[in-house]
């Protein structure tokens, strides 16, 4: 990981990142994430790993406007 160049640039930024590694969702799939420095969106695309969805396979989103 690195630190963001624009936006909301952190002072404090630990050297070599915050994660070892990148955890997968309840059902073994990547995350998605989108961010602009500013606010983020965080996503599982549920257990069939496909966006949209029903059910189990509902899509999980968390944001920060």
């Amino acid at each position: 990981m690195t630190p963001p160049q624009t936006g909301n640039v952190s002072t404090n930024y630990e050297s070599g990142g915050y994660l070892q590694s990148i955890p997968k969702d309840p059902w073994g799939n990547s995350y998605y994430y989108q961010s602009d420095g500013n606010s983020y969106v965080l996503k599982s695309f549920g257990a069939d790993g496909q966006e949209g969805g029903e059910g189990k396979n509902a899509d999980i989103e968390g944001s920060q406007q």
